[in-house]
Order: C-alpha cells, then sequence, then structure tokens
C-alpha cells in the first residue's frame, strides 16, 4: 500500500498537466500513487491528458475518466475526487494536486516527517499563489480555514477524510469546500499541524 495517493485534478489545461505531473514524479519518496481524475468534456483533450501519463512510463500513475462517472451537471474537481479517493486510491493519505500545481522535491518527504513525528492526521504548508487573491504572485500563509488554504496543499489522513460535505450542487461556480473541509476536521478535533516552508505552487 502506498504512502499517498494523490488525486489530480484535470479539466481542459492539458498544457499544465504534465509539469504537475513530473513534479510529483521527481519526489524524494517515491512511496505513492497518482490517479488523474480526468473530468474533460472533450475527448480529444481526454487523450492529451492520457497520453501525458504514458509518457511518464512510470506503473505508479493512472489515468481515469472520472467525467463518465457523472449523472448531473453538479459534477466538478470535488465530485470527482471523491469518487476517486473511494474507488481508485490505496494509499494511507490523502492529496489533491490541481492540475496547474507543481511540488518541490522534498514536498511528501517533509509533510510525511512532520505528520508521523507530531501525530498528526492533516498536515499543511504555505504555498506560492497566483493573483486570484492578492492581485500578485504571493506566499499564501496557510491556515486551516476557508480562504487561507486549497486541496492542494494538504495531505490528510485516509482514516480523518470527510470528503466534501459542503461542495456545490450546481457547476461552474465558486467555492470554498475545501477550506470548509479543513475548518470541519478541526471542528471535530483532527490533530493538524503545518509545516512552515513554502512546498508547493498553485497557478
Amino acid at each position: 500500500m502506498p504512502s499517498v495517493s494523490y488525486i489530480v485534478s484535470a479539466f481542459e489545461r492539458p498544457d499544465c498537466l504534465p509539469c504537475c505531473l513530473w513534479s510529483l514524479k521527481i519526489q524524494t519518496d517515491p512511496d505513492f500513487e497518482v490517479i488523474v481524475a480526468d473530468n474533460a468534456l472533450d475527448w480529444r483533450v481526454q487523450l492529451q491528458h492520457q497520453r501525458a501519463v504514458e509518457a511518464l512510463g512510470d506503473s505508479r500513475f493512472r489515468h481515469c475518466n472520472t467525467a463518465k462517472q457523472s449523472t448531473d451537471q453538479a459534477w466538478d474537481s470535488y465530485w470527482s475526487a471523491e469518487w476517486a479517493v473511494k474507488h481508485e486510491t490505496r494509499g494511507a493519505w490523502i492529496c489533491l494536486p490541481s492540475d496547474d500545481s507543481y511540488y518541490v522535491p522534498v514536498f511528501q518527504q517533509v509533510m510525511l516527517t512532520k505528520a508521523r513525528l507530531d501525530k498528526l492526521q492533516l498536515v499543511y504548508c504555505d504555498m506560492l499563489y497566483d493573483r486570484r487573491l492578492a492581485g500578485k504572485y504571493k506566499v499564501l500563509n496557510t491556515a486551516p480555514a476557508p480562504e487561507f488554504i486549497d486541496k492542494t496543499g494538504f495531505l490528510v489522513a485516509r482514516d480523518a477524510w470527510i470528503g466534501f460535505p459542503t461542495k456545490r450542487q450546481r457547476w461552474p461556480g465558486p467555492s470554498i469546500c475545501d477550506g470548509q473541509m479543513i475548518q470541519e476536521l478541526v471542528r471535530r478535533g483532527v490533530p493538524h499541524g503545518k509545516v512552515d516552508e513554502v512546498l508547493c505552487v498553485h497557478n
């Protein structure tokens, strides 16, 4: 069983996906699996996603067409991530990259070391964030609260995983359900902590 299952959300940015996947491939801790949860509606984009996975030549990486699991318009990255966790993953820890994210090589090693030493079930780190919040690229001082964290920048133990209870029912539209999930985990008393280091980028 791998230590970490990465569920990479992939919609319709096939040029971004390879960078994310290669940043995972070069992790200094190699004990992981990666599931590309492909939510693209265009079959040609799905094919590009699949080829990006195949180009890695690495059995730890798998492509999964989660778009075909959709039964209504609510299906988005949060719904597909929940489906993938339930049906496709085996890891003791869950991480939820977006296709436009990048991880430094020691991300998994540092995050798991912190979690194991401090007996945590949720661990998060600072991240370089794009212009959405501040109008410029800026380091996000991550905290376990909506708008101060997103699904790219944390690991949650499978035993503590609750999915995204407040995920939106219609798509598209804004969502902070990842931060709300973290807030709920903290409310429930899940042991959590922060690595005071910038270990990932979310474009």
